[in-house]
């Protein structure tokens, strides 16, 4: 099992998204092959990605996956679960209702042993205070993914923020991505805009608006007068638009405050390359942080470079990073 001070590495099956489309894999053989390239000890899963029915799961499975994790020694870390107050058409999930689905899928988290359920950070505390004691007697942590552009002086994170703190419930808690800590836009992204025909000199704008210290509606509106003055289609206008909301860059250090609170990370990353260094997101400054906090839990691998390309290639990507973590974990 590779830990480090508490920090356990691991890999979410979000990365093998290109394999699991092309159906290269079922459900069991990417389990196995996961183990077999040395992948865990951790495994998260998609609820509804990957698990035909869910949040319902049946005993049956749950036996079978239970297994299956014994069989590779992998550890189910993080189960990614939906908080869709939007499902139904004509509006939106009442209190209770809410309440309801996630007990659905704390319940579905316990039965297959994962330790904490993903949900997203637009739960608001009067929910949360309701969840807090089933996951309590669930034995599982419900904690909001903070994914870019959240920050930690988001309105939004500051009131969870505050309310963990208030509370002290170990059952709650964080879930931060490092898509909020991006040093750059991926070089992937800008070329599905060329494939969609945006000009360079559209591009070259983008990134300077991108790095910028501007709120995101200003950001918005000089990406606006950018593509309004290039004539570019409303296609790469709003492609384009996801720069500003997808890639964050926050700074590393303002992850101390809310590592207290976080029960797993989304060890986001879009390409380790040739050298063994991820391009875009400051991975060497983040992992000394988590070692120097200590950081007890788990972090998964996630390879998002399928969001640009079609190739297979997430299991050569998930061993890359693997690689490099270690490295970083050993050398700071």
């Amino acid at each position: 099992m590779d830990k480090n001070n508490g920090l356990i590495l691991g890999t979410t099956l979000f990365s093998f998204t290109n394999e699991w489309k092309q159906r290269l894999y079922d459900f069991d053989t990417l389990v196995a092959r996961v183990a077999e390239l040395g992948l865990g000890p951790s495994m998260e899963v998609v609820g509804f990605q990957t698990f035909r029915g869910f949040p319902e799961v049946t005993d049956e499975f749950a036996s079978h996956f239970r297994s299956l994790m014994d069989r590779y020694e992998l550890i189910p870390s993080c189960l990614g679960a939906n908080l869709d107050v939007g499902i139904r058409k004509n509006r939106l999930m009442t209190f209770d209702e809410t309440l309801a689905y996630v007990e659905r899928q704390i319940i579905a988290a316990q039965k297959l042993g994962f330790s904490v359920l993903r949900i997203q950070a637009f739960a608001k505390p009067d929910v949360l205070e309701k969840i807090a004691p089933i996951a309590e007697k669930a034995g599982v942590h419900v904690a909001s993914e903070l994914h870019s552009p959240l920050t930690v002086d988001n309105p939004e994170v500051i009131e969870l923020l505050e309310f963990y703190r208030k509370t002290q419930s170990s059952a709650l808690g964080f879930i931060p991505d490092f898509s909020c800590t991006m040093t750059s836009v991926p070089e992937g992204f800008w070329n599905v805009l060329r494939r969609m025909g945006a000009p360079e000199g559209l591009i070259i704008s983008a990134k300077e608006i991108w790095i910028t210290a501007l709120p995101t509606p200003v950001k918005f509106g000089k990406l606006r007068d950018a593509c309004q003055a290039v004539n570019a289609s409303p296609a790469v206008s709003s492609q384009i638009n996801m720069a500003m909301t997808m890639f964050g860059h926050m700074a590393v250090e303002d992850w101390r405050e809310i590592l207290p609170y976080t029960r797993h990370i989304h060890g986001k990353f879009y390409e380790v390359n040739s050298n063994g260094i991820e391009p875009y997101i400051p991975y060497p400054q983040l992992m000394r942080l988590l070692k120097d906090v200590g950081f007890y839990g788990t972090i998964s691998a996630e390879w998002e470079g399928q969001a640009f390309i079609d190739d297979p290639i997430g299991f050569e990507q998930v061993q890359a990073w693997h690689s490099m973590c270690k490295r970083l974990l050993n050398n700071n």
